[in-house]
C-alpha cells in the first residue's frame, strides 16, 4: 500500500511539473509575442500627429508646407527595407533621425526642422514595427540598429554625404546607441557622431517596469517580474532570436567608440534622469558629452528649440561637424 501511495505521489509531482513547464512556455510565448508585436493594433502614424499637434501644439502643416521631402527606401543587412523621408538642404552634411516607440518618422519633424534651418540634410526613418517599415517586430534597437547602419551607408554612397550624424529620441536613442556600439569608426556605415535624447536604458529594464506596474524600482525585481522576464526571455531567444541582454543600453554602450552626446531630460518620467546618466557613464569612448534640459521626456526641442540646438551645435562643431 505504501509503495502504491509513493508511486501515485510521484506521478502527481511529474504531472504538476509538466503542467508548470507547459504553462511557463505558453506564458513566455504570449509575453514575447506581445513585446515583439506591441504595435499590432497601434496606429503609429496617427499617434505621431496627435502628439505633435494635439499635445505639443506643433505646426505640422507649416512644416510640411515649408519642407518637401522625398520618399526613399534602403535595404538593411538582413534584407529589411527601411522607409524614410529625405529633406534636402544646401549642404553635404546629413542627419539621420530615429523616432521613439509608438510613433513614426513624422514625430521627429520638430527636430528635422531645426536641423534644416541650420543647413543640414535630414533623413527621417520609420523604425521596425512602426509606420511603413515592413518588419512588424519591435526589438528595442537590436534589429533596428541594422536599419540605421544601412541608411548611414546609403547617405554616404548614394547621396554624397561628407559627414553623417545619427540622432535618436527615446527608443530611437536606444537604437542609435546600440547601433554605435556595433560599428567601427571610419567604416562607411559608421556615423561621424551620434546624439541620444533620453535613451531607453534597456529592454529588460523597461519590461520590468511594465510587469511591476510600479514606480518603485524594488518592485521591478520581485518574484513575479523575475519569473515573467525569465520565461519571456527564453521564448524571445527561441522564437525570435532576440536576447534581452543585447538591448541592455547601459551595458552595450561600453563598446561605443563614436563621438557621443547624451541629452538628459530632468523632468523625464519615462526614461528617468538617473538611468540616462548611467547610460552616459558607461559609454566606452572618452569623446562624449552630456547635456541636461529642464523638460519632460524628449520635449527639450519643443520647449526651447534654440537652447536645445545651441547645445547640439556646440557638440557637433567641436568635431568639425
Amino acid at each position: 500500500m505504501k509503495k502504491k501511495i509513493v508511486k501515485i505521489v510521484k506521478v502527481v509531482v511529474i504531472v504538476i511539473v509538466l503542467l508548470g513547464i507547459i504553462g511557463s512556455a505558453a506564458l513566455g510565448k504570449m509575453i514575447a509575442d506581445q513585446v515583439m508585436y506591441q504595435n499590432k493594433d497601434n496606429d503609429t502614424k496617427s499617434n505621431s500627429v496627435k502628439q505633435l499637434v494635439d499635445i505639443w501644439g506643433y505646426d505640422l502643416d507649416g512644416f510640411n508646407a515649408r519642407y518637401q521631402g522625398t520618399e526613399i527606401s534602403v535595404a538593411a543587412e538582413d534584407g529589411n527595407t527601411v522607409p524614410g523621408t529625405f529633406f534636402k538642404a544646401d549642404s553635404d552634411k546629413f542627419v539621420i533621425l530615429v523616432h521613439g516607440a509608438g510613433g513614426d518618422r513624422v514625430s521627429v519633424s520638430p527636430l528635422a526642422e531645426q536641423y534644416l534651418i541650420r543647413g543640414y540634410n535630414v533623413i527621417a526613418i520609420d523604425q521596425r514595427g512602426c509606420g511603413d517599415n515592413e518588419d512588424k517586430k519591435v526589438t528595442f534597437g537590436i534589429n533596428e540598429s541594422l536599419d540605421v547602419a544601412a541608411v548611414v551607408e546609403y547617405a554616404r554612397e548614394e547621396l554624397g554625404a561628407s559627414e553623417v550624424i545619427a540622432h535618436g529620441q527615446s527608443m530611437g536613442a536606444q537604437t542609435v546607441a546600440i547601433y554605435a556600439s556595433n560599428v567601427t569608426p571610419g567604416e562607411v556605415n559608421a556615423a561621424d557622431a551620434i546624439i541620444c535624447d533620453s535613451p531607453v536604458p534597456g529592454m529588460e529594464y523597461m519590461l520590468r517596469s511594465v510587469f511591476a506596474d510600479s514606480d518603485n524600482e524594488e518592485d521591478f525585481y520581485n518574484a513575479g517580474t523575475n519569473y515573467m522576464i525569465f520565461v519571456s526571455d527564453i521564448a524571445s531567444k527561441l522564437l525570435y532570436k532576440v536576447d534581452y541582454d543585447d538591448a541592455d543600453t547601459v551595458a552595450v554602450v561600453a563598446n561605443d567608440m563614436l563621438p557621443t552626446m547624451i541629452i538628459r531630460s530632468e523632468k523625464d518620467q519615462v526614461c528617468l534622469p538617473e538611468k540616462v546618466q548611467e547610460v552616459y557613464n558607461n559609454i566606452g569612448t572618452s569623446d562624449k558629452t552630456i547635456m541636461s534640459v529642464d523638460s519632460a521626456h524628449i520635449e527639450g526641442v519643443i520647449d526651447d528649440p534654440d537652447g536645445y540646438m545651441e547645445g547640439v551645435m556646440n557638440f557637433l562643431e567641436s568635431y568639425g561637424l
